[in-house]
């Protein structure tokens, strides 16, 4: 969806009606007031604008001092459950979720689970701007456990904020320039997990290490990694290599946030993505692209993988 809106062109009793039908209508249903301290329906402004980039609809948007609330009202009525990664840029905001509050500055960030009861306010003075990539549930989760990372708060100034904030503003600002599937879905990809990672950080996920540096997991992901082509790939195959216990597999897995499943039908499907955009690799067909990275059913393979990336591997490759 594209979309493009502003407020200036209305008459200014109409204007913050029509924020909150286009912000009811094309983003999440919320209630939205002027922030304490304003004078009113009249003095309000908003501009919206909004591009698919790689199945994450990314805004951008900015408005003058308000608070959105999204109540279990809302939520039950629109069934929507995304994640929000909130990126601010202008002003301050004061996000709350699960008993957490973030304060965010420019270059700050935090994310915002749609499926649960939250609340943003922008102070002002002034109008505020926001960046935010309305992401679907299934692109996080597919990587790890992120539910207590909510309403945290990335500073822009911490090491990891140095580095993410600014590609995640840039990347923002790119939609348009971005052309083509599999290069967004590229830089999709790896904004996510520049955020995801500095955001588990945020929460305080602290992945052991042994002494020589890799975490307990490193084996047993080489090895999924350089067997996922083999159809029989298991938690039960790979920890009889590795010489652990299946169990202890599922724990090293989880402590890391993910399943071994999640985490290996992730990785497939990837190599499947970059397998289907390669040109040299044309001569092969969909279905033995799906069975060289260790999937059993083409037909399996095309679902699996057009939930993952909302498009068909014939459209990808065309």
């Amino acid at each position: 969806m594209q979309l493009a809106f502003t407020t200036s062109q209305l008459d200014p009793p109409d204007r913050l009606a029509a924020w909150r039908a286009l912000v009811n209508r094309a983003f999440l249903p919320l209630t939205i007031t002027p922030a304490a301290g304003q004078r009113g329906a009249d003095d309000f402004e908003g501009s919206a604008s909004s591009q698919r980039l790689a199945g994450v609809q990314v805004w951008l948007v900015k408005a003058s001092p308000m608070v959105a609330v999204r109540a279990r009202q809302h939520i039950d009525a629109s069934g929507q459950d995304d994640y929000l990664l909130a990126l601010h840029v202008r002003g301050t905001a004061h996000a709350t979720q699960a008993g957490r509050e973030a304060t965010l500055r420019p270059g700050d960030f935090t994310l915002i689970d749609s499926a649960r009861p939250y609340s943003i306010a922008f102070p002002g003075p002034g109008p505020f701007e926001h960046v935010i990539y309305q992401i679907p549930r299934a692109f996080l989760d597919a990587r790890c456990e992120i539910g207590s990372a909510t309403a945290l708060r990335v500073p822009a100034a911490s090491a990891a904020g140095q580095l993410v904030s600014p590609y995640l503003r840039r990347l923002a600002r790119s939609v348009v320039s971005l052309s083509g599937h599999v290069r967004e879905q590229a830089f999709v990809d790896s904004g996510l997990d520049l955020a995801i990672s500095a955001l588990r950080a945020a929460a305080g996920y602290r992945d052991s290490v042994n002494p020589h540096g890799r975490s307990p997991a490193s084996e047993l992901r080489d090895y999924a990694l350089a067997h996922l082509g083999d159809p029989s790939l298991s938690p039960e195959s790979v920890a009889r290599a590795c010489y652990v216990s299946v169990r202890q597999l599922h724990r090293l897995f989880a402590r890391e946030g993910v399943t071994f499943g999640t985490w290996v039908r992730e990785q497939r499907m990837r190599r499947c993505r970059d397998d289907l955009a390669d040109l040299e690799l044309s001569h092969l067909t969909i279905a033995e692209i799906a069975a060289r990275w260790g999937f059993r059913s083409a037909a399996h393979f095309t679902r699996t993988f057009e939930a993952r990336y909302q498009v068909t591997p014939s459209s990808l490759r065309n």
